[in-house]
């Protein structure tokens, strides 16, 4: 444990592959170069990027959930962050995470943050308001959105960024090449509509386009898209890769596709552009306006996979557009979406509170939580009984 308290904390409903643990990589991997560290704790015992966190020194703190119920995993989580004793707890990912915010004592600032615009993270904002000193959204029609329909006073947008490794040079595609493509994210048809995938490379390959195309990720849609693309040769899947070799598969292709129903402010998108990689994208207010404009990249209205097709063509037909949109989207992408940036943002946002020595107890009370069926069943003897219960199940598994 350090001598001093952390600046920050962060609470993770997990620390599964996407976007979620790897705005924490990044904000982690900044924090440490300025001499600080980002402890993070999970209330999964499962964390897919632990090579990743390991790289770059980041603590990370899981708790393991078997035998215990929701509120003493609650209870669980709170002892780990109470051991750092932060100065500040930002809830990042599911409802338990928000619950530890109640839980922390006065002095200690509660953020939450918003990271994808549909309404399921909405939710949490009106359960958890009194125990919020601050709402972070990724982009800025999240904040918004925060402000004017959620009526939240403080609302923050600081968008995602990414530790970027050195850039490389491109060049002119030569005439004739094939044009790589690539998809770098969970394989599900929810929000992220691999179908369309499918669809759009059936289209290209209908028109004798040479290209070649890369599904980078898993998911419970993997196995079906596979079947779908089984007689296509230039189609391939590489699977679940580290987060460090996501650099160099993007810089082995020249266009990024995503084709979502919503998102935030994609952390793929942002590390592809970084690598130079043009993005082909569902025309989505939230994030991608602002950075995929026609100066970086190309966008589509959303399910109108035609279009898609056609811009990838048309990039096809012109390598010196092309290279012309990987440098702009390059530029920037790495001086606007750096980590560096991203933590100087949160640090500021930090320095505008009062400074304050809380005193962290070690015992707490769990109170109902916010968003559960039943409350009933979580205070009293029905919070004993289903403890037993709990444990008697282990005993007997």
């Amino acid at each position: 444990m350090p001598a001093q308290p952390v600046p920050l904390l962060a609470t993770t409903g997990s620390l599964g592959l996407g976007g979620a643990a790897t705005f924490l990589l990044n904000l982690g991997a900044a924090f440490r170069e300025r001499g600080c560290q980002l402890p993070v704790i999970s209330f999964s015992a499962i964390n897919e990027m632990e090579a990743d966190f390991a790289a770059r020194e980041i603590p990370v703190e899981r708790l393991d959930p078997r035998g215990l119920i929701y509120e003493d995993r609650i209870l669980g989580v709170y002892r780990l962050v109470a051991r750092w004793r932060p100065r500040a707890v930002i809830a990042c990912l599911s409802s338990e995470s928000f619950e530890v915010l109640r839980l922390v004592p006065p002095g200690v600032v509660r953020l939450g943050i918003i990271q994808s615009d549909d309404p399921g993270p909405y939710n949490l904002v009106p359960a958890f308001r009194p125990w919020l000193d601050a709402m972070v959204g990724v982009s800025p029609t999240i904040c918004e959105r925060l402000m004017n329909e959620f009526k939240f006073p403080r609302a923050v947008c600081i968008p995602y960024g990414i530790q970027f490794g050195p850039g490389r040079e491109r060049g002119v595609r030569a005439a004739g090449e094939p044009l790589r493509l690539i998809y770098v994210g969970r394989i599900i048809e929810v929000q992220k509509r691999v179908s369309r995938l499918v669809e759009l490379i059936r289209q290209l390959a209908a028109q004798s386009l040479p290209f070649r195309f890369t599904f980078v990720g898993s998911g419970p849609g993997l196995d079906a898209t596979r079947a779908a693309l089984r007689d296509l040769p230039q189609v391939e899947f590489v699977g679940d890769v580290p987060n460090r070799r996501v650099p160099e598969l993007l810089q082995a292709h020249d266009v990024f596709v995503l084709l979502s129903d919503f998102e935030g402010l994609p952390l793929s998108l942002l590390e592809a552009m970084g690598e130079g990689v043009v993005p082909v994208v569902s025309d989505l207010e939230s994030g991608i306006r602002n950075v995929v404009t026609d100066a970086t990249g190309i966008r589509v209205p959303v399910g109108d996979v035609a279009a898609a097709a056609t811009a990838i063509a048309g990039l096809a037909r012109e390598p010196a557009r092309l290279a012309a949109l990987a440098a702009n989207a390059a530029r920037l992408a790495r001086e606007e979406y750096s980590a560096a940036r991203m933590a100087q943002r949160y640090l500021d946002l930090l320095a505008e509170f009062p400074a304050a020595t809380p005193v962290w107890p070690k015992q707490v009370a769990v109170p109902r939580p916010q968003l559960v069926r039943h409350g009933w069943l979580f205070e009293g003897w029905p919070r004993h009984g289903r403890r037993w219960l709990k444990r008697l199940a282990g005993w007997v598994s």
